[in-house]
């Protein structure tokens, strides 16, 4: 019945892509890296002690749980893999004037629209089977039985369609092409249905009699029952649904018609939003000019990703480009992975004898998390000159450097494009420790501030390793004094007492005692070395830019 309302060209169009996609192994690859990663992460940061989604008791004592979590990232997975689809989709339509074609050749716009958004669904489906597959190996260990099998079959398109049509809503909006009347039911929906789930929790819980610091915490469980993760996760673990879920709205409801009534509730959504945006699409096929499509040369393969356009400082998107391509990047990457993993697994192998104890085992965590935050301080401080203070005198040997100067682009803006591509991809080095800092957190070893805390410091780090850098490469008119300074004064700056690595034994010493006293006794220091490395930072700043604006070169 559903196949006479596709337009089969549409249709066969896409599947000939999604081979082509498929095929190639590159794409499904990364996506199901990512779901890893991402399932990894969400153990700690949703459902650990502390996390948004809690229960009563912590997750692992939940039967079925590594099954809940690696399924319900791939529900997720499958829905932003549907609305990365079709985005792209529809904007390389729009850049190759393909809706020209399409309206010629007399197809219906509804059953277009209708196409590509189960299409869609079909491959962000196909992009998470891999990470599927295994989680459904881990639930016949974990003992799933055929009802929960049953939900996460209907949970899992359900998700899909919801992402595809929310791409196809979002593109055509983007052009003003769905009246803004048919927002106003989605959006009051949403916000009727947080509210209510709210007030309900506050009922309760006897939450108007407490104090007003609480609701916060109960404003943040509505609106994670308000998302699909709940109900995913209870499918394979309904105990833990029990525990969140139920006995937050206060009602005898098992997860499992709770998941059939929320599927209905996204599958109505989903339909909804598709139809919205298929508004779009008709608006655009009765006026194709208001798209202000813009003629492209054809590609050889039309399911290759778009070509990414950069940023608007075309010094950062070039230093993105080339350092990424570069060997160097590359060899800094594996070794600063090597370093982190020493630097994490040396202490917990130190105490793998004692990992039995629960208390022994928060102690081991807190020893791996201090010392892998002075690694990861030690690497910024290393690293981030040695990558930085060639940026311009590469340009200087190579020629390159006068033409830069010549462009209409100011001093400043130069640097601040070497120094914002440095970050970028200096931040790759910090990449390999965030599921380490994850199991920290999920064995007791850090809280949520002491995690945030060292990565805003990491951030600070790289940030003042590559500003050091790139002005010393501006400044110095060799390469060999521009490393020699950049590296003086960025680890006088990180070693000196009230500096990061001061802070970071302050964040993360196993001892609470060491670090209240640090804190206690460093908070003048550390603020006279901010304004002393505040004044440094814009003297070489200000001296770097009238280098490049006044030198011979």
């Amino acid at each position: 019945m559903l196949h006479q309302h596709l337009e089969e060209a549409v249709r066969v169009l896409e599947l000939r892509r999604y081979r082509r996609i498929l095929a190639s192994g590159r794409l499904p690859f990364a996506f199901a890296a990512g779901i890893l990663l991402l399932a990894g992460l969400m153990i700690p940061f949703l459902f650990g002690d502390q996390g948004v989604m809690a229960g009563r008791y912590p997750i692992t004592t939940f039967r079925g749980w590594p099954a809940g979590v690696l399924l319900t990232t791939c529900a997720l997975g499958a829905g932003l893999g549907g609305y990365l689809r079709v985005q792209q989709l529809w904007h390389q339509e729009r850049r190759q004037q393909g809706f020209q074609s399409w309206l010629l050749s007399g197809l219906s716009p509804a059953r277009t629209g209708l196409t590509t958004i189960l299409m869609a669904s079909v491959l962000g489906l196909a992009l998470v089977a891999v990470p599927t597959a295994i989680g459904l190996v881990l639930a016949l260990f974990g003992g799933l039985a055929w009802w929960q099998w049953l939900l996460y079959l209907v949970l899992y398109p359900v998700c899909a369609l919801f992402g595809s049509a929310l791409g196809t809503l979002t593109f055509f909006s983007s052009f003003q092409l769905t009246p803004k009347l048919l927002f106003y039911p989605v959006v009051i929906a949403l916000g009727l249905a947080v509210g209510l789930l709210w007030l309900r929790i506050e009922t309760v819980e006897g939450g108007w009699r407490k104090g007003w610091e609480e609701h916060p915490g109960r404003i943040t469980r509505s609106l994670a029952l308000a998302t699909p993760v709940p109900v995913l996760f209870g499918s394979a673990a309904p105990k833990w649904w029990d525990t969140f879920g139920a006995r937050s709205l206060g009602l005898r409801l098992p997860v499992a018609p709770a998941a059939l009534l929320y599927a209905g509730c996204l599958l109505l959504a989903a339909m909804y939003i598709g139809f919205a945006g298929v508004r779009g699409y008709m608006a655009l096929a009765a006026d194709p000019d208001r798209a202000d499509a813009k003629p492209r040369a054809p590609t050889d393969d039309p399911g290759q990703e778009f070509y990414w356009q950069g940023f608007r400082n075309p010094i950062l998107t070039r230093d993105v480009r080339t350092r990424l391509r570069s060997k160097d990047t590359a060899e800094f990457i594996f070794f600063a992975s090597i370093a982190v993993a020493a630097g994490a697994f040396v202490p917990l192998l130190m105490t793998a004898s004692d990992l039995s104890d629960p208390l022994q085992t928060a102690s081991a965590a807190r020893q791996v998390f201090f010392w892998l935050t002075m690694t990861l301080v030690a690497l910024a401080a290393l690293v981030g000159p040695s990558l930085t203070a060639d940026s311009i005198t590469q340009e200087r040997a190579t020629g390159a450097l006068e033409l830069l100067v010549a462009t209409p682009m100011r001093p400043r803006q130069i640097l601040a494009g070497k120094l914002a591509g440095a970050v970028a991809v200096l931040m790759l080095l910090i990449s390999p420790s965030l599921p380490l800092f994850g199991l920290c957190y999920l064995f007791h070893g850090a809280s949520g501030p002491q995690v945030l805390g060292v990565f805003s410091l990491l951030l600070a780090t790289l940030v003042l390793a590559a500003l050091v850098g790139v002005t010393q490469s501006s400044i110095n008119q060799k390469g060999g004094s521009a490393k020699f300074w950049a590296y003086a004064v960025t680890c006088g700056l990180v070693a000196v007492p009230g500096g990061p690595c001061w802070i970071a034994v302050a964040i993360a010493a196993p001892d609470a005692g060491m670090r209240k006293m640090l804190v206690t006794n460093g908070i003048g220091v550390t603020a006279l070395i901010a304004v002393i490395a505040a004044f440094v930072l814009v003297l070489f700043w200000g001296n770097a830019c009238e280098q490049l604006e006044y030198s011979e070169y």
